[in-house]
């Protein structure tokens, strides 16, 4: 199921459900509601998840056919997803620090 597919997407971009949602540019809750089968994937999600990644193969995304990654240069576009992610935690990271310490002040 199609369902499927997104979950495994999800897995393999190593963020949550939240995190890829935003990614996407897709509400969590639309996304959420999709794969756990309460709506069907709409064709915004599928064409939000292939301009995300381009690196999946739409024909698998769709149909479920072949493989997921379409090529060879999946891993660099990975290594770069990764990178995205820790640039994000970085900035919460940083963004927590400061809020910790205004506590601290008061």
């Amino acid at each position: 199921m199609i369902q499927d597919r997104v979950k495994a997407i999800i897995a393999y971009s190593g963020l949550n459900d939240t995190a890829f949602a935003k990614r996407i540019g897709v509400q969590q809750i639309t996304l959420w509601r999709q794969i756990n089968d309460q709506r069907k994937v709409s064709l915004e999600t599928i064409m939000a998840i292939s301009d995300a990644f381009p690196e999946i193969d739409a024909n698998w995304l769709l149909r479920g056919n072949g493989t997921m990654l379409s090529d060879n240069s999946a891993q660099v576009k990975r290594l770069d997803n990764l990178i995205d992610v820790i640039a994000m935690q970085q900035e919460t990271i940083k963004n927590l620090q400061e809020k910790i310490k205004q506590l601290q002040n008061q």
